[in-house]
């Protein structure tokens, strides 16, 4: 029966999308989502590199001041060397104040090859803070922290995690 009552819906759905699309005078055209592929952010500060924003996709509604963004790197730099890597599966970028957050998957590595992995962190562009409120699991020589909400620099060599676990690695 629930079979039936679906494909009936379906089809009512079809024939009202069909007619809508016949009669030219009902059409709405709406503003289109620009969607970009490739998309890349470069940012310097007092002509050094600050970080670059790499994203396999983007999305951008008109009028909205953020860009949803899918498989993505921000690469930090001090004085035009690499500093830390973040990549996570999502986010949200903010351009006009450069923050962004990263949902699902998220890791940051470091230069010093200390490794953060979280399911979502916001960075601060402005304080240049990473903040990962959930739970966090933090890899740094030899040793293993879990933790809740972590605050840090982005080359993690300052970090505040609250509700610390630690172990030495097997």
């Amino acid at each position: 029966m629930v079979n039936y009552d679906m494909k009936r819906l379906i089809l009512l759905l079809l024939l009202l999308f069909l007619a809508s699309c016949n009669n030219d005078d009902k059409i709405v055209k709406s503003r289109e989502s620009e969607y970009l592929t490739d998309f890349t952010i470069n940012t310097t500060r007092k002509g050094h590199k600050e970080w670059t924003l790499l994203a396999e996709k983007a999305i951008q509604s008109p009028g909205d001041s953020m860009i949803v963004i899918f498989n993505f790197n921000l690469t930090f730099f001090k004085q035009d060397s690499f500093d830390s890597y973040l990549k996570a599966d999502s986010g949200l970028f903010y351009p006009d104040r450069g923050d962004l957050y990263a949902y699902k998957n998220v890791f940051v590595l470091t230069k010093d090859s200390v490794e953060l992995r979280t399911d979502s962190l916001f960075w601060n562009n402005s304080e240049k803070v990473l903040h990962a409120p959930g739970e966090i699991l933090l890899k740094q020589s030899g040793m293993l922290l879990k933790g809740k909400d972590l605050t840090s620099r982005s080359d993690l060599k300052e970090i505040v995690i609250k509700n610390v676990e630690g172990r030495e690695k097997i």
